[in-house]
């Protein structure tokens, strides 16, 4: 999806060179540096708390770092800036990419076998942030250590977009900091208002209101604008389908998409606990209530009108099922827009997608006595550092860390790839400003109205679970979803059958 960069500045030691020197690749590596396996260097040069700002970023020139990140648009973009990394401090950085699910079994595995290969890891909320926190460098200690640059603008949850801080830096205690937010995929709605404008008076004769969308339409609407236009495509109408759910096979996607719904009627999670940090000890689930079995009901419903292809259409597929002209709307994440508006490969670009917040809880659908509100939720990637590693080689990498999440660096992917801002500082620059409006030559900013300014504050962002096995979680969640979607058993089956897999999970 994603323009594919040059690679990354580095340098390689095959693992055969490796043996053959016996050991000692230090030496062919430069006097001075240390191998700390295959794939990294480090080198250190004495600093001190009244050393130089250039002396502190170079104190580990010669150094060589790995990076594992999901292919997301700001490594690709600090890809192509790794050089001016290198000449601020002499360390080289290789960044690997790929597929979330592949990076999150990657760096699963390095973590819990006690090696650090991946010195630098994208921590995703919670399918990588969850199940493995603890193996992560906590980052509090570097925050006040002198003998380190720091940035300028500092790292408190002031810095930061609401709950972003929380989302992907604290797991299970607000002590230890993992994270720092690196990028975000924030959930809103992407509809086809040339459709909507062209079908309103039909629509509205058939429904007795207006088709459009705000801040204040409801599920319940979205189920009617749905089914109006599978109406119209099943009457020979030459118009897409009305919109197609996330399921595919990753199941993470189905939980955000089932999440959204749930939490929008009446503030509904899954277990009670905090949802910004998470517990490792969740208890009973809430899933089986009178609360989630009506939602369920009413997912279904929604389902049965829309896209047929509905179960194969994870978030990167219902992404391009979109881009074709094949549904007039979804919830998708912001940082799509920037390929929404590509008028080379979009059917939705050049002004006939609207943007909007997530919809919102349909009051009588309401029935635990909580608030209708616009669920949004997310993911919040993070960069964290392998605890693994040496104490060095930590160093150096919050030196990337810090680097990576900086005002420039942010300002720059957003004016290049569309990457999506974690810092508040980016969206106060003047040209950022201008951009949230057509024309635009940043995309992504036509989503900060739904995303920032309202989607990600409370009530209405909805973060967790996180807990140690969300995975398992997750997978337990989009099975039996699916089977409900598919007509192979009912709404009260399936919260049932949820229920009774956690609470045998979690002991209860």
């Amino acid at each position: 999806m994603f323009l594919k960069p040059k690679n990354a500045l580095y340098k390689t030691i095959s693992r055969r060179k490796f043996l053959e020197l016996g050991g000692s690749a230090a030496v062919a590596l430069g006097a001075g540096s240390i191998a700390v396996g295959l794939n990294s260097v480090i080198t250190r040069r004495p600093v001190y708390a009244a050393s130089s700002d250039d002396a502190k970023w170079k104190q580990y020139s010669g150094s060589k770092l790995v990076f594992m990140s999901e292919n997301t648009p700001p490594s690709f973009a600090i890809k192509e800036k790794l050089k001016v990394f290198y000449d601020l401090t002499g360390i080289e950085v290789e960044i690997l990419t790929d597929q979330l699910p592949t990076v999150q079994q990657k760096v699963g595995i390095d973590l819990r076998s006690g090696k650090s290969d991946f010195h630098l890891n994208y921590v995703q909320d919670k399918p990588i942030g969850s199940p493995f926190a603890d193996y992560y460098a906590d980052y509090t200690p570097y925050l006040t250590d002198e003998t380190l640059p720091q940035d300028p603008e500092g790292y408190g949850v002031d810095v930061w977009f609401e709950n972003f801080l929380d989302a992907c830096g604290h797991y299970y205690s607000a002590e230890r900091l993992v994270a720092f937010p690196y990028d975000c995929a924030v959930a809103c709605t992407f509809y086809r208002q040339d459709l909507y404008e062209k079908h309103g008076k039909d629509f509205e004769k058939d429904y007795g209101y207006r088709l459009e969308f705000t801040a204040e339409t409801t599920w319940k609407n979205l189920i009617d604008f749905t089914a109006f236009f599978k109406k119209l495509k099943e009457s020979g109408t030459d118009v897409p389908y009305g919109y197609a759910q996330h399921h595919g096979s990753f199941a993470w996607t189905t939980q955000l998409d089932i999440q959204r719904m749930m939490f929008a009627n009446g503030r509904w999670q899954d277990f009670s606990i905090d949802d910004k940090i998470g517990s490792k000890t969740p208890g009973a689930t809430n899933w089986g209530d009178e609360q989630s079995v009506l939602i369920m009901k009413k997912y279904k419903e929604h389902a049965d009108v829309c896209h047929p292809d509905n179960l194969a259409n994870g978030t990167i597929e219902l992404n391009s099922v979109y881009q074709a002209g094949k549904v007039a709307c979804q919830v998708q994440y912001h940082e799509f827009a920037a390929s929404i508006e590509d008028e080379k490969t979009s059917a939705a670009a050049g002004g006939k997608t609207g943007y909007a917040p997530c919809p919102k809880g349909e009051k009588s659908w309401i029935v635990n006595g909580g608030e209708a509100v616009n669920g949004t939720n997310c993911g919040i990637g993070g960069i964290g550092i392998n605890g693994n590693a040496s104490d060095d080689l930590k160093r150096a990498a919050y030196i990337f860390a810090i680097w990576s999440v900086s005002k420039e660096n942010q300002l720059d992917v957003l004016k290049g790839l569309g990457g999506t801002p974690t810092r508040k500082s980016v969206l106060a620059v003047p040209e950022v400003q201008a951009a949230r409006k057509r024309p635009t030559t940043m995309p992504n900013a036509l989503t900060f109205d739904a995303v920032y300014d309202l989607g990600i504050k409370d009530p209405h962002f909805v973060l967790g679970p996180k807990i140690p096995n969300t995975n398992e979680y997750h997978q337990i969640m989009a099975t039996e979803a699916q089977k409900l979607v598919a007509g192979k058993q009912s709404a009260e089956e399936s919260c049932g059958a949820i229920k009774a897999q956690l609470d045998d999970m979690h002991d209860v």
